[in-house]
């Protein structure tokens, strides 16, 4: 897959958009902001390709009270979505791994 990095930058922005998302596991502010500017590739999301099309895994760490199925089948649509409008490819699969939780950030 040669967009690799565009397809992550993708992801990123649209796990990011929800105020319920706290971090990527591992990743610390800095490294955070260095993601959003595309600087780095990120170690919290995976895209491998199959036969049937994409499949995406994210690792991500939440903010406390967030109803996390909820917040994992938005992320799942949205992502996938996202991908297929703006790629053409197919998504197999979007699967999001809640690896934390991290105290309130204050956001509404």
């Amino acid at each position: 897959m040669s967009d690799d990095i565009n397809i992550i930058s993708l992801i990123e922005k649209d796990i990011f958009s929800f105020s319920e998302v706290s971090r990527f596991p591992g990743v610390g502010f800095t490294g955070n902001i260095q993601n959003m500017l595309g600087a780095h590739q990120n170690p919290g999301i995976r895209v491998t390709e199959e036969d049937a099309g994409l499949v995406v895994n994210c690792e991500i760490i939440v903010y406390f009270g967030v109803n996390i199925p909820q917040l994992c089948y938005d992320i799942q649509t949205k992502v996938k979505g996202d991908i297929e409008r703006m790629t053409g490819m197919p998504v197999k699969a979007v699967n999001i791994r809640v690896e934390g939780i991290d105290k309130a950030s204050g956001r509404s």
